[in-house]
């Protein structure tokens, strides 16, 4: 029955069509394995040409005139041509499809230009910032290094002699504090005395 429909669906267009062509236009509900088993055996029977190009075949209905068969072979030089065509397309998408994959992989491993932008943003910022603090320095006259040896040295003497004071005077205090009736706060205060820790000074902050 599917060979009937598929002759009578050639006849009628009198023009090539692949299977999936016939398939679609071929009216009743018949599968590709149906139509492809009714084309070769047309083909056997010489009612149905069968042509080859490349993977794809092509089928139309075999001509009894000449009028007919010039026709058919102007189609199938049609179909022909057509089919160069899509194949020089595919070329070209392919090798197109390749370029920008070569493209793509050069590119891989390099910065992006949101990442340059990025990039170069914070080190205009840190750039900035270091410019202000030399513009902080750039009015103070330079000090030569044996000035500021001298200065060094003087600077540690009086800051051994700082930390010598105030280790033997809180020696002293705390001696009195051993026989004193009240608290260590009660007596600086008596005696007038200011604590680091209470004019918020610190010698290390200073050496800092």
């Amino acid at each position: 029955m599917a060979g009937k429909a598929v002759l009578n669906f050639l006849e009628e267009h009198n023009r090539p069509f692949t299977v999936n062509d016939i398939q679609q236009g071929v009216k009743g509900d018949f599968g590709k394995t149906a139509i492809q088993k009714a084309l070769d055996s047309l083909v056997g029977d010489e009612k149905v040409r069968e042509k080859i190009y490349g993977k794809q075949k092509i089928y139309c209905v075999k001509q009894e005139n000449d009028a007919s068969a010039i026709e058919v072979r102007e189609s199938l030089l049609e179909v022909d041509r057509k089919i160069n065509e899509t194949s020089l397309q595919l070329k070209e998408v392919a090798d197109k499809l390749k370029s920008n994959s070569a493209q793509m992989l050069e590119i891989k491993g390099k910065i992006t230009l949101a990442d340059a932008l990025d990039q170069k943003a914070q080190l205009e910022k840190e750039l900035g910032e270091v410019r202000v603090k030399l513009e902080k320095y750039s009015g103070v006259e330079t000090v030569s290094p044996k000035v500021k040896s001298t200065l060094d040295k003087d600077y540690e003497k009086n800051t051994n002699e700082y930390k010598k004071r105030k280790r033997l005077c809180m020696e002293i205090l705390n001696s009195i504090l051993e026989n004193y009736p009240k608290s260590k706060k009660h007596l600086f205060e008596e005696i007038g005395i200011e604590t680091d820790e209470d004019v918020n000074f610190s010698i290390e902050k200073i050496l800092q």
